[in-house]
């Protein structure tokens, strides 16, 4: 009886020790870098030093991205930017530099890689003028664009490549009260623009990697492993899918995912740093377990300042 017990006892802590344990999933960033079209177009308007701000604000905030999902163990990325060396690689998808990129992921023990480049910056003034009232406005206008390839070590394949585009509309330095004397509003909405782009891009991996779950339902509140780093809002709204048959292409027998099955809807009521909160709109059998996927997203809160500098 006792050795009975014994027994019970350390397969119950062996189980708590395994599950405390548990290992996140891990990442490698690449060096972030510019296409070489628009390397040479800033060259031409003498911005490119304007533009490489841009890469080195995204190149410091991604990884604190990455890790504000709690999600991932991210590593370093010296090893792996050494194969890096065609500078559209994040573009064109080679699949030479996939291989590489995802075998030197698999020797450091990554089992996905990002590699971001960016493919579009303009920064411009729009001036607006009023002659009756002799007055000219200002806007400065940014627009960020990158492309984010993530690759699957375990396959050496690109599991999915995403553009992301952002500007500053609605932000502005007056907004921010940053803007220094002589200074130019660029300065100071790079980085905020930088960040911006670098959350949306490690929200797209986490989506792809480990799909929104239900790890709690009493009642009609729902709570699913999302958290404010993922970007979730009070007011988003999420359907909740029962996962069906597993679909397969007849022609190459290809795995297609699975059949998913509306279970119902909620609307987010509270977010924090580790997960948030729904009250479920519509309720067609949903469980803990099942997955959610965004479907509307709140009204941004709105500006109390005007984006413009009046003249």
């Amino acid at each position: 009886m006792k050795k009975t017990i014994l027994t019970i006892l350390i397969a119950t802590s062996s189980m708590i020790l395994s599950a405390q344990t548990a290992e996140k999933a891990t990442l490698a960033i690449t060096k972030i870098g510019a296409t070489s079209a628009l390397v040479n177009d800033m060259k031409a308007k003498g911005t490119l030093a304007t533009m490489e701000r841009v890469v080195q604000a995204l190149d410091s905030n991604l990884s604190s991205a990455f890790q504000a999902t709690r999600k991932f163990s991210v590593l370093t990325r010296a090893d792996v930017d050494i194969v890096l060396k065609e500078q559209d690689f994040g573009t064109s998808g080679n699949v030479s530099a996939v291989s590489k990129v995802a075998q030197l992921g698999k020797l450091k023990g990554a089992k996905y890689i990002v590699s971001v480049m960016v493919d579009d910056f303009q920064d411009y003034v729009e001036k607006d003028m009023f002659a009756t009232i002799k007055k000219k406005l200002e806007t400065r206008k940014i627009r960020i664009g990158a492309v984010a390839n993530i690759i699957d070590t375990s396959t050496g394949e690109i599991k999915e490549t995403a553009n992301f585009v952002i500007t500053n509309d609605g932000i502005s330095d007056k907004d921010l009260s940053t803007q220094i004397a002589g200074g130019s509003s660029t300065d100071s909405l790079i980085p905020i623009l930088s960040r911006n782009i670098c959350t949306q891009i490690a929200i797209k991996v986490v989506d792809m990697a480990f799909p929104a779950v239900i790890i709690a339902k009493t009642g009609k509140t729902i709570t699913f492993n999302r958290n404010l780093a993922m970007g979730v809002a009070i007011g988003d709204e999420y359907e909740i899918f029962a996962q069906g048959e597993e679909m397969f292409d007849p022609d190459t027998g290809d795995k297609l995912g699975y059949e998913e099955i509306s279970a119902g809807k909620l609307k987010v009521i509270s977010v924090n740093d580790k997960f948030s909160r729904g009250v479920l709109t519509e309720d067609n059998g949903v469980l803990k377990g099942q997955n959610l996927r965004l479907i509307k997203k709140a009204p941004p809160a709105p500006v109390q300042n005007p984006s413009a500098n009046e003249i």
